[in-house]
């Protein structure tokens, strides 16, 4: 049985580090179709001053932290290596993802994957195809066909 828990949680945002604010949010405004919502330098606690973005679309954000101090850059090799977050996961309708590649490749995005999961891994009758594209700083945005595990 469930247990019961006296709040229910929503999904608001996830960040990402970028090294040139305006090119990301140009970038997630031209290949996602996000909107600025919102943008301002922060002095954050233990971490200084932080210029901050959240990009929206539909109702969730992303949000976008530039360093004063750059850091150093997204590497595939530090994904597959360590822990931590990986990458952040979008969905389409089913018809909807050739379509959207198509756009994506019109406008030179860079793929790092592009696969079609069969029925028999996903059990999903028609499986799931998943793209993964960098934004200009390489961090991964995977687009998949709607895909619920152990929905089928």
């Amino acid at each position: 049985m469930p247990k019961n828990y006296p709040f229910r949680l929503h999904y608001h945002h996830v960040g990402i580090f970028v090294s040139d604010m305006d090119r990301s949010i140009a970038w997630y405004e031209e290949m996602l179709g996000y909107k600025l919502a919102f943008r301002k330098v922060f002095d954050l606690p233990n971490q200084g001053p932080v210029e901050m973005a959240w990009v929206k679309h539909g109702d969730h954000y992303i949000e976008l932290y530039e360093y004063q101090s750059k850091k150093k850059p997204f590497s595939v090799e530090d994904y597959l290596g360590s822990l931590g977050t990986k990458h952040l996961c979008l969905y389409v309708d089913d018809a909807d993802l050739a379509p959207l590649t198509q756009y994506l490749e019109s406008k030179g995005a860079e793929f790092w994957v592009k696969h079609h999961w069969p029925a028999e891994a996903t059990g999903k009758p028609t499986g799931c195809g998943v793209i993964y594209i960098k934004d200009p700083d390489g961090i991964l945005i995977e687009i998949q066909q709607s895909y619920t595990p152990g929905e089928y």
